[in-house]
């Protein structure tokens, strides 16, 4: 057993061999919705919490994610790299920050994220709500969004996803390896099983 994710550093080496394509912090987020059904769609990786293994990415607090986590916060991220030929399944309990965030060092992690994020990505917290119809007026998504030193809009929200357990095949090497972790007091420990693909 090892206190360290060997995991991580797996995803951070084949993030650096994918940085030349630009899809490649794309990840597909699995959730369940409340009638028990599966829901999916494609996130934006933004990194991870200082050394630790949790890994965090952008959502709105007028998507259906919201409901769906509050529900049930278990949730599993696949993400494949083309250049590598490698696919991660990584799977925890989700948390979001929202503009309410009482905890100081939280709420700092989620100023940060939005910090960083472009005009673009800042921008999408300014379209309109996604449950309510389209109109015609393309208008409403043309509005500046605030600065990246600005406070934060309040329906953006910072997902951080607690990993527990993370599945890597590596399909050139004919490789699957499954991490698993065990809580022993306050120290999370890593197991690692070379599996077949």
């Amino acid at each position: 057993m090892s206190a360290t994710a060997p995991w991580r550093s797996a995803l951070l080496k084949s993030l650096d061999l994918n940085k030349e394509l630009k899809y490649s912090t794309f990840f597909q987020l699995a959730t369940v919705r409340p009638n028990g059904k599966p829901a999916n769609r494609t996130m934006v990786y933004r990194g991870f919490v200082g050394e630790s293994t949790k890994l965090t990415f952008t959502t709105d607090s007028r998507s259906s994610k919201m409901d769906e986590v509050k529900e049930n916060p278990w949730s599993e991220i696949c993400w494949y790299m083309p250049e590598s030929r490698e696919q991660f399944r990584l799977s925890g309990k989700l948390y979001i920050i929202k503009s309410d965030e009482k905890d100081a060092e939280l709420k700092k992690i989620w100023h940060e994220a939005w910090s960083g994020l472009s005009t673009g990505g800042r921008g999408w917290f300014t379209w309109p709500d996604a449950s309510q119809p389209r109109t015609e007026n393309d208008k409403d998504f043309e509005k500046d969004p605030p600065g990246q030193d600005e406070d934060p809009l309040s329906n953006y929200c910072l997902c951080v996803l607690d990993v527990y357990e993370c599945e890597l095949s590596k399909l050139r090497e004919k490789l699957r390896i499954e991490y698993h972790s065990k809580e022993e007091g306050s120290k999370r420990l890593w197991t690692q099983h070379d599996m077949n693909p």
